[in-house]
């Protein structure tokens, strides 16, 4: 039999009972993978779900054309019995198979945030249809539905209309979230998700609605699109990560006997307000003595800076909290500017490109100390001095307000661009050089729903921009009139 025939014959009667096997525990292990990588995570336990009700179709499949006839023989269980429990378990999967992908898509909008106590009502809803099946359709005598023309249309239909509601909120909270520093990650989600849902509806129903004759089984082939998803999750899993889940390949010495000390952000701040403390205290008291002068000033406002930053962030290590607020951004600019202090000998200059005069509400803080990380990176990456440009463009038409800091350094290589904002990665060389700046900027730029981008190219400089979400102005007249 050559290969044209074996994939006619399998449309026609199915897969083997060991493919079919193996296709099951595929999609469980798959789907588990997921819950385990996040089980936190509603999206990643809606997933889970949506995929243990996908492996029905090909355990009953299983059960009932490999496994049963043998059990029969041996008297296990009855031939009744095996009907009723195909049955049962077809009904599992043409009713309940669609409601957890449209609860997942649910929360994939956030619609947990938007609407309160009424999303758990809204979800039981999404449940509504399946019961409806239920009682016009029992589910112990699916076996024999499936040859009737309104119960495969009445299937076809509904489990068609969840699936394209369910793609369009997915497809919707996307299109919404392009700016997000999370669209990535979140659009690998979608197509872990959509893509086994839309083969699944276009292979499984059309055959049923449509009276195709000797396609009943062409749906089994999902098991090729399953193994893609597999080796899809594990391609993103060793590189930047899926569903919460990365792995790491760390090189070490295992001969060695000698420990490595881990960095304790509680300690190393605590040590830093001390420092911070008799700075300021040796401040006070020359400013008590009447010695002024603006490196004085400078001096007075990098403390405070620096102890409320310590205070608030514990040294990159915790989760952000934001105090946003209406800043204008040329002051901020004029303040990293003044604190940064570059020499003439450093041959480095700083100049404002451009700078709109919208206010941008955000956290003065930390924004400035996101500034003061890309300038002192810029600055590294002119050994022999250049110029640092500064600008910021409010655009409330396309929904956003964009920071740039731009240099004319050595640039950054193709490679590293993907660790960049990766915690303790660093191009620098040194003890000192953490590599948790970059990071703290990304933190930063996601608790404010933004996002940061790079372009560089080696030799070209650099540019990192601060996308930060401003609402829309057609949006913002409709709610003042």
């Amino acid at each position: 039999m050559d290969r044209a025939d074996w994939i006619i014959d399998a449309a026609q009667k199915g897969l083997p009972g060991e493919l079919l096997l193996a296709f099951a525990i595929l999609i469980l292990g798959i789907f588990s993978m997921i819950l385990l990588a996040n089980p936190h995570n509603k999206l990643n336990i809606w997933c889970f779900i949506s995929g243990v009700t996908f492996s029905i179709g090909a355990w009953k499949e299983y059960l009932y054309y490999t496994l049963s006839p043998s059990l029969v023989m041996k008297g296990i269980w009855t031939g009744p019995f095996a009907e009723t429990m195909y049955s049962v378990l077809s009904a599992v999967f043409y009713y309940l198979s669609l409601p957890p992908v449209l609860i997942f898509a649910f929360y994939f909008h956030h619609w947990d945030r938007r609407f309160g106590k009424w999303f758990l009502r809204v979800c039981l809803l999404s449940y509504l249809p399946a019961v409806i099946f239920a009682i016009a359709f029992p589910c112990t005598q699916t076996l024999h539905f499936q040859h009737l023309p309104v119960f495969c249309l009445s299937v076809a239909g509904y489990n068609w209309g969840m699936g394209i509601l369910s793609t369009t909120i997915i497809l919707h909270a996307l299109w919404e979230e392009q700016m997000g520093t999370h669209f990535h990650q979140r659009r690998l989600a979608a197509v872990t998700i959509l893509i086994p849902l839309w083969v699944w509806l276009v292979s499984a129903f059309p055959y049923h609605a449509l009276g195709i004759p000797n396609l009943s089984k062409l749906w089994q082939f999902n098991l090729f699109v399953v193994v893609f998803i597999l080796f899809y999750c594990f391609y993103h899993a060793f590189r930047e990560g899926i569903w919460g889940l990365r792995f790491r390949r760390e090189v070490y010495d295992w001969s060695s006997g000698s420990k490595v000390l881990q960095r304790n952000a509680h300690y190393v701040g605590h040590a830093l307000k001390n420092d911070l403390s008799k700075i300021e205290w040796c401040t006070q008291l020359l400013d008590a003595r009447g010695v002024r002068g603006r490196e004085l000033e400078i001096i007075s406002h990098s403390v405070t800076h620096l102890k409320q930053f310590i205070s608030r962030t514990q040294l990159y290590s915790q989760q952000i909290t934001l105090s946003p607020s209406p800043c204008v951004i040329r002051d901020v600019f004029e303040d990293v500017i003044a604190a940064a202090m570059f020499t003439e000998a450093s041959g480095i200059s700083m100049i404002v490109r451009t700078c709109d005069d919208a206010p941008l509400v955000c956290d003065h803080a930390h924004l400035e100390e996101v500034l003061h990380n890309l300038i002192t990176n810029a600055a590294d990456a002119m050994p022999e001095g250049g110029e640092i440009a500064l600008s910021y463009r409010c655009q409330p038409a396309r929904g956003k307000a964009v920071i740039s800091v731009a240099d004319h350094g050595h640039g950054i290589a193709p490679e590293q661009l993907q660790l960049l904002f990766e915690p303790y990665f660093t191009t620098k060389k040194g003890h000192l050089n953490m590599g948790l700046g970059l990071y703290y900027c990304w933190n930063v730029m996601a608790a404010h729903n933004g996002s940061i981008r790079v372009e560089s190219k080696p030799g070209c400089g650099s540019t990192f921009s601060l996308c930060f979400p401003v609402r829309r102005k057609h949006r913002r007249n409709e709610e003042t009139t």
